[in-house]
């Protein structure tokens, strides 16, 4: 009997620390949208967990061994022949130990006397554990107006920028000794696990054809894709009615290591249709209130390792993106796939293009 009721104890304890898991979209807490496609990527990895009662409490602060947790669950680590850390702090008897373990076996987090499992994370060993984690590359002179060559983890947070990982506040600080919240961590760990740098452009090698529904006169066309030039910044490509030879206006793809546009020649507009920082990953990477041409703007990075069916072929791996738009009802959501470019892409529940074939030249 007193076993059963050890077992019950430890069964309510466990509810209250590690709670019971419910959908992203149903958290009555969550008013700001804007991290919702990371938090909800989180859950369905079963990574990070809601309570009960439909609350995700994002402002609470992360502590470090709820970090731990998480690092180990995203990162698959083994938690069963593991070395004893040694911190004076975290004993076998502690119920993350496992966890904390294996994250200082893994080098994630350094030797020490003292772990302080109960301790908030800041932004800065955010930096560094997640760089660790996933063995981030590259560097920009990013400015932030309170990061150094002093500020511990320097170098860290100039890698987390560099990949678009965080983007620090409107006064351009980064505020590496703030904690970090449940929110913000669970944005900043999606993010580095669905880090991609795809190759978005049409190949050049191929004629594509194409299912395309216009809008404008709500006619279905098949329309042929064939690379022309590069006229000194865009990839040109003609396109042509498949069955008449109609020639449509040109489209223009602009490609670089760190930026990816596509736009329509004819367009009285002179930017972009969708423009795209590179290398992507889930959630928002263009705000409404971003200043430039694209202002009233929100592109959404849905998935970089998504599926969807397009002419006769189940395409995986692929990057789902949603644009929408303050001044119009529409989103739009487009699928690439890596070293193919466009395979669909919707407005609304309607499908504007849609990739049949491909052939070489």
């Amino acid at each position: 009997m007193r076993n059963i009721l050890k077992l019950v104890c430890f069964f309510l304890i466990t509810i209250g620390i590690i709670p019971k898991e419910v959908q992203a979209a149903s958290f009555r807490d969550l008013t700001d949208d804007t991290l919702l496609t990371e938090i909800h990527y989180l859950v369905e990895q079963d990574i990070v967990r809601g309570y009960s009662n439909q609350l995700f409490k994002p402002n609470d602060f992360v502590t470090k061994a709820q970090v731990a947790v998480m690092l180990t669950r995203a990162l698959g680590l083994n938690t069963i022949n593991i070395e004893n850390p040694h911190y004076q702090d975290v004993t076998s008897a502690n119920q993350y130990y496992k966890e904390i373990a294996a994250v200082q076996n893994k080098g994630i987090f350094d030797a020490s006397h003292k772990f302080n499992p109960d301790a908030p994370i800041t932004r800065g060993e955010m930096a560094i554990v997640l760089n660790r984690a996933f063995l981030l590359k590259g560097s920009d002179p990013y400015y932030f107006t309170d990061v150094t060559e002093q500020t511990r983890g320097h170098k860290e947070i100039l890698t987390l920028a560099h990949n678009h990982l965080v983007r620090g506040y409107g006064d351009g600080a980064f505020k590496p000794n703030d904690p970090v919240t449940r929110a913000q961590f669970s944005a900043f760990l999606a993010r580095a696990m669905t880090l991609s740098k795809p190759h978005l452009l049409k190949d050049p090698a191929f004629v594509y054809t194409y299912a395309y529904y216009s809008l404008s006169d709500n006619k279905r066309y098949t329309l042929s894709y064939q690379y022309e030039q590069h006229d000194g910044k865009n990839d040109v490509w003609t396109v042509k009615n498949v069955s008449t030879g109609q020639t449509f206006s040109n489209e223009l793809l602009y490609g670089h290591d760190r930026a990816y546009g596509q736009a329509i020649a004819g367009d009285a507009n002179t930017h972009y249709d969708l423009y795209m920082e590179l290398p992507l990953r889930v959630g928002v990477i263009l705000h409404e209130d971003d200043p430039g041409v694209t202002a009233g703007e929100r592109v959404t990075v849905k998935s970089t390792n998504g599926t969807v069916q397009a002419g006769e072929v189940q395409y995986t791996g692929v990057i789902i993106v949603e644009k929408r738009s303050e001044f119009s009802n529409v989103v739009k959501t487009y699928y690439f796939v890596d070293d193919i470019g466009l395979v669909k892409e919707m407005h609304n529940d309607l499908v504007v293009f849609e990739l049949l074939n491909r052939t070489m030249k």
